[in-house]
This record gives C-alpha cells, sequence and structure tokens, in this order.
C-alpha cells in the first residue's frame, strides 16, 4: 500500500498598523461582507500577482500559458473594479515612430513622486519629437510628417490587443 506524502509551504503571519494603509486592507478583509476569510482574499490577490514568475521553467509552456492568462483575467477585472471606484477612465496608448524609431506610451495617470517618479507620462497625443541635438521640439509647429521622416507603423497584435484591453485609442 503506497502512502501518498502530502508537503506544505506556509506564509508567516502578517501584523501591520491598522492606521496604515496595509493595515486597512487587512481590516477590511477581516470585516468583508461576502464572510470569505482574509486568508483566501489574500492568496487569490498574491496568487494573481505573483504566479507567472512562480511558475516560469517550472512548468510546460501550455500549462504556463492557461495559468498566465487565468492571472490576467484576475487582475484586469480588479483594475475595472480599482478604476470603477476611482472614477478612472481607462488609459490609451499611443505609439509613434520616427527617424528614431521611438514609441512613446502615453496615459492620463496623476504625477506622482518618490522612487515611481521616473515613470510619470503625461497625456497627449502628439508624437515626441527631436532635434538633431536631441532636444525635444513641440510638435504644434507647423508638423509634417515627410520633413521628419516618419513613416506609419502597423501595430502588432500584442499592441492592438492591449490598446483594445485598456480602452483603445482616438
Amino acid at each position: 500500500m503506497s502512502q501518498q506524502h502530502n508537503s506544505y509551504v506556509e506564509l508567516p503571519r502578517i501584523k501591520r498598523k491598522s492606521n496604515s494603509w496595509e493595515g486597512k486592507v487587512i481590516d477590511y478583509l477581516l470585516k468583508h461582507p461576502s464572510n470569505r476569510s482574509a486568508t483566501e482574499f489574500s492568496i487569490e490577490a498574491i496568487t494573481a500577482f505573483w504566479l507567472a514568475e512562480a511558475l516560469e521553467g517550472q512548468v510546460n509552456q501550455t500549462e504556463l500559458q492557461k495559468a498566465c492568462w487565468s492571472a490576467i483575467e484576475r487582475l484586469e477585472a480588479k483594475l475595472a473594479t480599482i478604476r470603477r471606484i476611482a472614477r478612472i477612465e481607462p488609459q490609451s496608448i499611443v505609439v509613434s515612430g520616427g527617424a528614431n524609431a521611438a514609441t512613446t506610451v502615453t496615459s492620463n495617470s496623476q504625477p506622482q513622486s518618490g522612487a515611481n517618479a521616473a515613470t510619470t507620462v503625461t497625456s497627449n497625443s502628439q508624437p515626441l519629437i527631436s532635434d538633431d541635438d536631441g532636444d525635444d521640439v513641440d510638435s504644434d509647429e507647423d508638423f509634417d510628417e515627410d520633413d521628419l521622416g516618419l513613416m506609419k507603423l502597423e501595430l502588432s497584435e500584442e499592441l492592438k490587443l492591449a490598446t483594445e484591453l485598456l480602452g483603445g485609442y482616438g
């Protein structure tokens, strides 16, 4: 008779000050109206966020893709909920190519400070154009694509999908 051996991993207990953002989240989960356990909510969020990295190199490509799609669906659903609560419209992606083949991604996010300040971008639909010295130039003045050597680029299927998922662009 063979015995099945189960091994477990455990995440240590988490404790945060009740007036911190993390503390408020834990308190919310503990008092959630669904009466689901805070542990279940937590593992669901952790799994959606870290599943791809955890499985990379550990499972075959088919299983990895299935797991990644599951994680993407959960994260996109949560993003939609967050946007609804905050009344934030989905961002758009603007891609422009020029002589330097630069790709510009824009959003309508609020300015950030601190460690993420370098990633803050502002919303506009104008391509980023640089003069010969590499300085940014205002593209509103007499913009002529032929003079700049810009070319029309077809969006890849991945960019089309990402654009559609983020609310399209106009």
